[in-house]
């Protein structure tokens, strides 16, 4: 069974917002080292500024669930970056209704 995580993970990589925003609740909150998003079209926007400028690429290294969360480590590179640079964080993701609700994200 694919979970919201990988779920993510995969639009992410895909850069598809559409995809991506579905598995927002419409209020959900995004917290992140460049500020926190809340709704849907400002999370949007986050990714589309962000993270698919970067055109990120994400692998899930480690995943923990429970009933309504989800965290994930991951590694992250950029075509536009260093060869070999990755970049590590921890994305904890609270889940209702089979959606997120909130995302924080954090890097090491």
């Amino acid at each position: 069974m694919t979970n919201i995580a990988e779920k993510y993970i995969d639009a992410v990589n895909r850069a598809d917002i559409d995809d991506l925003m579905a598995l927002f609740a419409p209020t959900a909150t995004l917290r992140h080292p460049s500020g926190t998003y809340v709704g849907v079209e400002d999370i949007a926007n986050f990714y589309r500024t962000v993270v698919f400028a970067g055109q990120a690429v994400t692998e899930i290294e480690t995943r923990f669930s429970d009933r309504d969360a989800e965290i994930i480590q991951i590694r992250a590179s950029s075509p536009l970056g260093e060869p070999g640079q990755y970049v590590y964080a921890a994305d904890i993701f609270t889940i209702g209704d089979d959606r997120i609700e909130r995302l924080d994200i954090y890097y090491r």
